[in-house]
């Protein structure tokens, strides 16, 4: 592994870690908004490596879509959290932290000499239910009750 490899890992473990946190604590306080921007610099960040990052495929690859893809929702998520609309960003950020997760699974599935697609589509059906069952629905600011 490379350099910029580690330092990609590196940064994907803070954002599994930091992603928890933001999904775990209670939404909307001072502290989901300061760790939710820490997220979000942490994975444009990686993501910006990933480009750099061409030993496996000596070009563009599946896993350099993948980062766009991660990138676009990550500036959606953002953006929808700016704008107010707080069920659609609950949702692009609980699939983008998702993203992280399955790539994790892929890249552990890869080291360990297994096909990484099983263990990513059923990280992603996990991500489907547990979206399916929190269903965001989220209490109306005070003055619009």
């Amino acid at each position: 592994m490379t350099g910029l490899g580690l330092i990609h890992l590196a940064l994907m473990l803070v954002a599994l870690g930091v992603g928890a946190t933001v999904f775990l604590r209670p939404k909307g306080t001072r502290t989901h908004k300061n760790i939710g921007r820490i997220f979000v610099v942490v994975m444009l960040i990686s993501n910006a490596i990933v480009f750099a990052i061409q030993e496996d495929t000596k070009g563009f690859g599946v896993f350099h879509a993948f980062s766009v893809v991660s990138c676009l929702s990550i500036v959606a998520g953002a953006t929808l959290a700016r704008l107010g609309r707080r069920v659609s960003h609950a949702h692009v950020m609980l699939w983008s932290f998702g993203g992280v997760c399955a790539a994790g699974a892929g890249q552990g599935a890869v080291m360990l000499n297994l096909p990484p697609w099983p263990f990513i589509i059923l990280t992603f059906l996990l991500v489907g239910l547990v979206a399916f069952r929190a269903n965001f629905v989220l209490p109306k600011p005070r003055g619009q009750r």
